[in-house]
């Protein structure tokens, strides 16, 4: 009698889990609760080693909503999710999106390039953030992290973080970046 009730127990505990975990996942996809904050500066270098300011960059840019997307070979979730990202970058550039993939990486700069490319993500903007600038300003716990940037004149800030990975092509998450674009 008590082996059924300690079954019945862990079953409860198991369902429990599923549903916390569940709507963890739906929460982190609504892109609504996030506290605004400024971009810090991230010191990023091409795939031609040219060293410049990720705000330099987004502030020369036409793009009104910014995704960065921070990554490293190493990753098994950022390499995976680098196609479904690629995806998305092809959907939504007419609508003023760009999709940045920043390594963070300490190897050369163009074989990270060629590694983003034949990785999935030839439709991204590639860069590199061989010092961990990022990792330290932000903090930046573990990979990948995504950042939703909007530009405001001379002004950057981060809309949205999120940690892990994600489906970024779902048709979900189109339409929440979508519609944060017609806030900006």
């Amino acid at each position: 009698m008590n082996y059924k009730l300690l079954i019945n127990k862990i079953i409860i505990i198991f369902i429990f889990l599923k549903i916390i975990t569940f709507s963890n996942l739906l929460f982190s996809e609504s892109f609504s609760d996030f506290e605004e904050q400024l971009l810090p500066e991230i010191i990023i270098f091409d795939e031609n080693k040219l060293q410049t300011k990720l705000s330099s960059y987004i502030k020369n840019s036409d793009y009104r909503l910014i995704i960065i997307n921070f990554w490293a070979t190493w990753c098994p979730p950022c390499i995976e999710e680098l196609p479904s990202l690629n995806r998305l970058a092809i959907k939504v550039e007419e609508q003023g999106i760009n999709i940045l993939a920043i390594s963070m990486d300490r190897g050369d700069e163009k074989q990270l390039y060629d590694f983003l490319k034949q990785n999935g993500g030839d439709k991204l903007k590639f860069f590199q953030d061989k010092n961990w600038s990022a990792g330290k300003s932000l903090p930046i716990r573990g990979l990948p992290v995504t950042l939703l940037v909007k530009k405001n004149k001379n002004e950057m800030k981060i809309i949205y973080k999120y940690e892990g990975p994600l489906q970024w092509d779902s048709k979900e998450v189109e339409n929440n970046i979508l519609s944060l674009v017609g806030t900006i």
